[in-house]
């Protein structure tokens, strides 16, 4: 082989490694990205789940507490976003929504708060069953939030 022929063959087989560690550092870049971007999805979606539940579960424990009628029909919203919870959430957040309902369905029997009552409990924060639900949610969504941000700097890092 002649020096020229060399030479090509190395300038293109040069050209084509490189090529080649491009098209590889692409490829690792937009898996990290693409993660990043699902585990902000799922931190989004829950955020809104766990918001709706509660929204729901203060309406009718509200309720709970200034009525005696008990209408199923009520609690199927609250139900639909339990079976929600069930389907993405840890075993403590599922367990803490879990308890809220009981709370709800156990205090409809319950004698009735009068308004001054219930202001008097909502102002001391007594007896926030959706407390303890808060609670785990936040913890829940702070260890993704955690886990999103040390893979963001594992990626801007690498």
């Amino acid at each position: 082989m002649d020096t020229a022929m060399i030479a090509a063959s190395a300038a293109i087989s040069g050209s084509a490694v490189g090529a080649l560690g491009s098209v590889i550092g692409t490829w690792i870049t937009q898996r990290h990205h693409d993660r990043y971007d699902l585990l902000a999805k799922k931190i989004a979606h829950r955020e809104t789940l766990y918001s709706d539940f509660i929204t729901e579960g203060a309406r009718l424990l509200v309720h709970s507490h200034v009525s005696n009628d008990t209408d199923p029909q009520k609690l199927v919203p609250l139900y639909a976003l339990l079976s929600r919870i069930r389907l993405s959430s840890s075993a403590d957040v599922l367990a803490k929504a879990e308890e809220v309902i009981r709370t709800i369905i156990t205090t409809y029997p319950k004698p009735n708060l009068t308004s001054d009552e219930l202001t008097s409990r909502a102002l001391r924060f007594e007896e926030d069953p959706l407390k303890p639900f808060s609670n785990s949610c936040r913890n829940e969504l702070d260890g993704m939030q955690g886990h999103l941000l040390s893979n963001r700097k594992k990626s801007h890092d690498g």
